[in-house]
């Protein structure tokens, strides 16, 4: 649909980049009377994609950042506890599609699911003998090792099996782990580079891990890491020493005793680990890289 918009620019003064035309005759009548106010306070009589990104483009938006806490009291630990296994449970539970889904207290026997939060852990033979709790209540669960080996103190799991003599006989562990999800993608070539901290590129954005620079606003960022943004739509997780792939499938990272739980799913993560895969549908970068979030082709430094 032809707009004139280019046309009302050039009656009003301004130049426009013969390489944006279709871009600008393209939007719609809200965003071209925000590009004018942008423009006018630019205070330029020149139209080019620069200043198309600089004027349109949102700013950076901050979803989360960790929260150092420098008094941990017992309080804190239980209430620390409780929120995870809250929210963890809530994911849980629209990933299930048992109908033998029972609190602890409501265990009976045969075949039962429950969600619970790892209370200890011991190695047998061939398996671990696992205590799972609940708010409603506490309960043993036996999980062969193969299965169990990966699982760590005060986890939010769900384990489905067969319960006999107040034991629950496991043969089904589920996390709370991410779920696979269409891959997203900006309408621009918006470029993103993570570095470490003395070093620069010529991205739209650069991500350290404890601060942004926002090329397209000449903005900086101080943030504390982990840290989960949105730009353009895009979700980016920035997390520094821990295991993505153990992250993404637990959903929390515990730093200093306090969590930091990962919900919602990032489309990206920037890791200074030296992991570089796509999981369910998420890039997963180190340092040095650069991404472009049109194609989210990723390319090193």
């Amino acid at each position: 649909m032809n707009h004139n918009h280019v046309k009302n620019l050039i009656n009003l003064g301004y130049l426009v980049d013969e390489a944006i035309v279709n871009l600008i005759e393209n939007i719609d009548e809200d965003t071209f009377y925000r590009l004018i106010e942008g423009v006018k306070k630019e205070n330029t009589f020149i139209i080019n994609n620069d200043l198309i990104k600089k004027i349109l483009v949102n700013d950076v938006n901050i979803i989360k950042e960790f929260t150092y806490n420098n008094r941990f009291t017992l309080q804190d630990f239980v209430k620390n506890l409780n929120e995870r296994y809250s929210v963890l449970q809530n994911v849980l539970i629209k990933r299930l599609e048992f109908s033998d889904l029972v609190s602890i207290n409501k265990v009976g026997v045969g075949n039962a699911t429950i969600i619970g939060l790892v209370k200890d852990k011991a190695e047998r033979e061939d398996t671990f003998i696992v205590s799972l709790e609940d708010p409603t209540g506490e309960f043993q669960v036996v999980i062969p090792k193969n299965v169990g080996e990966k699982l760590n103190l005060d986890d939010v799991v769900a384990v489905s099996g067969r319960v006999n003599n107040k034991i629950l006989f496991a043969d089904k562990l589920i996390y709370p782990d991410v779920p696979i999800r269409p891959v997203n993608y900006t309408s621009e070539n918006i470029k993103i580079a993570f570095l470490e901290n003395d070093k620069d590129y010529d991205a739209n954005y650069v991500f350290y891990i404890d601060e942004i620079k926002d090329k397209i606003k000449g903005k900086s960022y101080k943030i504390k890491n982990p840290y989960l943004v949105e730009i353009q739509g895009i979700l980016i997780l920035i997390t520094s020493g821990a295991n993505p792939l153990d992250v993404l499938r637990r959903r929390y990272m515990n730093i200093e005793n306090t969590d930091f739980i990962i919900e919602p799913v990032p489309d990206i993560i920037f890791t200074n680990t030296d992991v570089n895969t796509n999981y369910k549908g998420i890039t997963i970068a180190s340092l040095n890289k650069i991404i472009d979030l049109k194609t989210r082709e990723v390319n090193s430094i």
